[in-house]
Formats: structure tokens, sequence, C-alpha cells
């Protein structure tokens, strides 16, 4: 591929945060080529497109996927990877990779049935939290706190999906975490922005619910898991949740997004993140002019 300036951006929409990321990679003399889930990919076409990057915003995990993976198999290089895209999507999938390469998560256990519930319900100290494998925005997640609440949580399950399709699940044990969780914002190799999401009302601490964002020090306990977590994943944009667990006194892993959203939180914490990931972006296109200039010469 000849030498490139040009990125595709695949997103749903251009949203603040989108529009931010365009407008510092136009001044950093990356050229935005912005694609709609609602338009074709620039694949089986006569003509090459001049850009091999491509930068995946969708705001659907399946639209982030499908298009990562197309794309790929196009010869494009994809930020975030397929890869690691299948595996931040998935929160059952994402608990299994980080348990065999040793990332510290909450314990948990993955129920295929409904009768398999009561069983983690049981394991996990008859405290625990139900996971659906693909949500966002903290959305089908409830904290089950004793038999009656599971035999409640399960007929209503069943009234919508009597047939357990939304199966399996992901059980994990309850964190006492206290009144918050931690975010932080991973550019590259690199963390770039930490901040507790607080929430006094409400045991989910998304920030679309109300969390209140107090910025923290990235410490070196916090950039050690976000390098285990780039090792697994590879080099990406991640918003990666952390708990500090109260009773083992560390850092567990909640989960990874692979589409961090920052339009609320930066104007708090005051780290630039759609900078960053401009500036990343440029850096890879870089990288691969420079391969490809060796090659070519």
């Amino acid at each position: 591929m000849e030498n490139s300036s040009s990125i595709l951006m695949c997103v749903t929409k251009l949203r603040e945060e989108e529009r931010l990321i365009v407008e510092h990679l136009g001044q950093l003399g990356i050229r935005v080529q912005v694609n709609l889930d609602s338009m074709d990919l620039p694949i089986g076409e006569d003509d090459v497109p001049p850009y091999g990057q491509a930068l995946i915003r969708c705001l659907s995990q399946k639209n982030a996927l499908s298009r990562s993976q197309l794309l790929e198999l196009a010869g494009f290089e994809t930020l975030n990877s397929a890869k690691a895209i299948t595996i931040c999507t998935n929160k059952i999938h994402q608990a299994i990779v980080f348990e065999r390469q040793g990332i510290p998560q909450p314990r948990y256990q993955v129920a295929f049935t409904p009768a398999k519930l009561y069983d983690a319900l049981s394991d996990l100290g008859n405290l625990c939290v139900i996971k659906p494998a693909t949500s966002s925005w903290g959305r089908g997640i409830a904290r089950i706190t004793g038999k009656e609440c599971l035999d409640g949580w399960i007929a209503a399950r069943e009234s919508v999906d009597p047939s357990h399709q939304s199966f399996p699940v992901l059980v994990q044990e309850y964190v006492e975490k206290g009144d918050y969780d931690i975010r932080v914002v991973i550019v590259g190799r690199k963390p770039i922005a930490a901040f507790r999401r607080v929430s006094a009302e409400n045991w989910k601490t998304n920030t679309h619910l109300g969390a209140e964002i107090k910025p923290i020090e990235i410490n070196a306990d916090i950039a050690a898991i976000c390098g285990d977590l780039v090792t697994v994943l590879g080099e990406g944009i991640y918003g990666a949740d952390l708990f500090f667990d109260y009773q083992q006194l560390r850092y567990v892993v909640c989960e990874v997004n692979q589409n961090p959203e920052f339009a609320k939180s930066w104007k708090v914490h005051g780290v630039d993140v759609a900078y960053h990931i401009a500036k990343y972006v440029k850096e890879k296109i870089d990288r691969t002019n420079k391969v490809n200039l060796t090659v070519n010469s």
C-alpha cells in the first residue's frame, strides 16, 4: 500500500468524542474518511483505498466486531483489533481469557441454565452479580441478594425469555468495593487517565447513571494491571473498569470496554483523550508508512 496519511473511521454517528478525534487528526495532518454503520465498507473494490488503518468507534458491539473482522480480512489494520473486540464485547469470553492469563478479577461461574444459577449463588456466598454475555452501560446486570431474590429474577427473565435464549450468563461474586469503581483509559500501551466513578445511591457506578467523577493518580498497581491487560489484548484504546476489593485489599478487573466514551469525563480529569487517540493513530500510520517505504525501496 502506498504512503498514506488517511484513516477510515467507522462510527454509528459523529458524537462529541468522534468530532474531537477528527479535529485532532486534522491538526496532525491525517485525513479522515467517515464510514457510518449504514454505509458500505470500501472492500472488494477495483481501486485500493488510500488508507490501511481503520478506527472502530461503532456504538453497536455487533457492528464493531463485524466491521473490524471484514476490514482485517481485506487487509486493514483496525483499532481495536478484531481479536480485542471479540474478547471485550463478550463478558464470558473476557472472564475466561483473563483467568487463563492470570488477570485478577472477581470469582465467577458460567451458568448455562437457571438451575445452575442456584449453585453459583451458593458457591459465591449467597450474594452475586448476574451479567448477560453482551451488554453495555450496565443494562441487564442484576445484584442477587439471596434465593428469594434469585427466584424473582428467574421468574421475570422467563416471562420475556421462556426458551432461555439469553443463556449462558456470567455470574460474578459481589466485590465489596465501596461506593465507587475506577475507570482507567488506556491508549496504545499506556494508561493516560484514571478516575473514580462514585455513586452514593446506586451500586452501579456508570457515569450515565449519574455517578460523580473524581480524578485519581495512576499508581504502580493500576499501571501494572493495565500493562498486563495490554499484553493480553494487544495495543489499543480501552476503558478498563477496576474495583478495589476491600476484603482482599487488591485491585481486580471488573471488565474492559473496547470503545470508551470520554465526552463527560475528560472535562473533569483534564486529560485530552481525543488528542491522545489521534496522536496514537498518527504514530501507527507513521510506523506503517515507514515499513512500506522500506519494503518498496
